[in-house]
């Protein structure tokens, strides 16, 4: 029997099986009968393809656009092709809060430290059609951009500030979205809860339609001063405010009451030389806190409105750890990041966090050992500020120095494989394992050096950006898109290929990531950055040296370039290594 022979209901279970989307298009093309399968539903075959090769991204049911995005941000990932651009405030802002023109009290040596936040939805009939809410502080302002895709495509932008005179003091370091899923979110308004340095901690809606705001509620902070926020997910979110008496104060974000008194507080640390370092929700009721101790360096509690119980704490235990990790004994985490689950929210089990500094581990609550997995960058050993996981086999970090952004990929250098409920739907090799059998894959180190529009005038002398790394943000699991931080400003990376975006269907996947057809032909490239970066060896090879790379501008790909892509599998922006010479190692 024919392959088309066989009854739609098994050409589908035997589609489930194949590791590319070019596949289900070959399959397609094969005969009309087999077309007209594939085809059918408006290609809704793609939804076995996403879910079984991208088994933890929730997606709206635009399959073959979904297989498209997903697939072109993963290709992206393995050849590193990356864009970088700084994001700026809109200059047709509506100003809110009657306070435009504030009076600055003191005179700061150093940039702002910028929260962001951002979320996605799909609210039409097709890919296109999505709506991003994103929100970033500018010191003591927030600012809010709303942007619809698509056929309706429209944009409208706010700047926010009631406050007349301002200090360091003011600036906002806090701040978190509502998602759409939440009880207290409004169709018609954008809901903020942020938090100032000074200890004011509200909740904010902006009516975009009347260009309105509201003060809706505001958290009762005891007088205290506010070091940062964090807030979990769910319709029914947790927000925490860290204070600077050493506690962290847990609020209800559902209540109806104007003035919102805290229903419980962590203590965490009983001394006042002691000083955590991060905390982070792992799910809607999991916070993982680090004391400082080194007996139980991570505490991981269970949070409700009825009572707060300690769950489970982790040791600074660094027992068989290699020298050349460049480890010590010191019990501070510095960062945290949960890790979603099937169904693109967190179970709390699975976290990673940054330890001693420089180093990364994957923990697992329901396994016996310690940690799964050591991730580290052995040419840098900045300690991480942040940690963002990204797509379903990635994770970037922040680090806090020399403007360094780290991408490390979960499926190195061990086959571990945090997610017990993935199950492999063929016996070859995985999409993923065929691209590293054609080009090992490397892990990328990027510099953010550029500095910050608001940093430059005509009497700075300053070149380069060699500060931290504070915060990062995506719009969504699906999202190419990552937010950052910086000393200052925000600098928007996107992950698409050059390929991708100067090839046949270019108008397609530009759209996806906000970027003019001039910014890839030449006449208007001074939106985009030309990264620079390092390529890290394994670190487990002590030998090997880290090479220096660096990206030219869309129109100065040439020949070389085209070459370098095909030979080495990087992004064809990336410049090709230098020939070795007889002073040039090889490795």
């Amino acid at each position: 029997m024919l392959l088309s022979d066989l009854p739609p209901e098994i050409i589908y279970s035997i589609a489930t099986y194949l590791p590319t989307a070019n596949a289900f298009v070959c399959l397609a093309l094969t005969c009309r009968r087999l077309h007209e399968i594939i085809a059918s539903g408006d290609w809704s075959i793609f939804r076995a393809f996403v879910k079984s090769q991208f088994y933890n991204i929730p997606t709206p049911p635009f399959w073959k656009d979904a297989a498209r995005a997903l697939t072109s941000r993963s290709r992206a990932l393995d050849r590193h092709a990356v864009i970088g651009r700084f994001v700026t405030r809109p200059s047709n802002a509506e100003h809110l809060g009657g306070s435009s023109q504030a009076t600055r009290g003191d005179n700061p040596t150093h940039g702002y430290r910028p929260a962001i936040d951002s979320y996605e939805v799909w609210n039409g009939s097709n890919w296109h059609d999505r709506r991003e809410v994103l929100a970033w502080s500018d010191g003591h302002e927030l600012v809010l951009q709303i942007r619809q895709r698509g056929s309706q495509s429209a944009q409208k932008s706010f700047v926010f500030n009631d406050l007349e005179h301002i200090s360091s003091h003011d600036d906002i370091c806090g701040l978190h979205l509502l998602r759409p899923e939440h009880h207290a979110k409004t169709q018609d308004r954008e809901h903020v809860m942020l938090g100032r340095m000074r200890g004011e901690l509200v909740h904010l809606t902006i009516a975009p339609e009347s260009n309105a705001y509201e003060l809706k509620q505001k958290f009762q902070t005891f007088g205290l001063e506010i070091e940062r926020t964090d807030m979990s997910d769910g319709p029914e979110s947790i927000l925490a405010a860290h204070l600077s008496n050493g506690t962290i104060a847990l609020y209800s974000t559902t209540t109806e009451e104007e003035e919102v008194s805290s229903f419980g507080r962590l203590h965490v640390h009983a001394g006042s030389s002691a000083r955590y370092k991060s905390s982070k929700f792992l799910s809607p009721n999991r916070l993982a806190v680090t004391t400082g101790r080194p007996q139980d360096a991570i505490a991981i509690s269970r949070i409700s409105q009825e009572r707060i119980a300690l769950e489970i704490t982790i040791p600074a235990d660094f027992v068989g750890t290699p020298a050349m990790n460049g480890l010590t004994k010191r019990s501070t985490v510095t960062a945290i990041a949960p890790l979603t689950g099937q169904t693109g929210a967190s179970s709390g089990n699975t976290f990673l966090a940054a330890w001693g500094g420089s180093a990364v581990r994957l923990h697992d609550l329901r396994s016996h050992k310690q940690y799964e997995q050591l991730y580290i960058d052995m040419a840098d050993h900045n300690p991480l500020y942040c940690i963002h996981p990204f797509g379903h086999d990635r994770f970037v970090v922040g680090a806090g120095g020399d403007a360094v952004v780290k991408i490390f990929d979960l499926r190195m250098p061990t086959a571990y494989d945090y997610r017990t409920t993935r199950r492999q739907s063929f016996s070859g090799p995985s999409r993923a394992q065929s691209t590293s059998l054609k080009h090992p894959s490397r892990d990328l180190s990027i510099f953010l050096s550029s500095v910050p529009p608001s940093a430059r005038n005509a009497r700075s002398t300053q070149r380069h950006y060699r500060g931290p790394i504070y915060t990062m943000s995506s719009p969504s699991l699906l999202s190419p898109t990552i937010y950052t931080g910086i000393a200052g400003g925000i600098v928007r990376l996107d992950f698409a290929s050059t390929d991708d975006l100067t090839g046949s269907n270019s108008t397609w996947y530009r759209e996806a990531i906000d970027l003019p057809s001039e910014d890839t032909n030449g006449n208007n490239t001074n939106e985009v950055i030309e990264l620079s970066g390092y390529e890290r060896p394994d670190s487990r090879d002590i030998t090997a040296c880290s090479k220096l790379r660096s990206q030219v501008p869309f129109s100065a790909v040439n020949d070389q370039n085209l070459a370098n892509e095909q030979a080495a599998g990087w992004d064809r922006r990336w410049n090709p290594l230098e020939a070795p010479g007889a002073w040039r190692r090889r490795d």
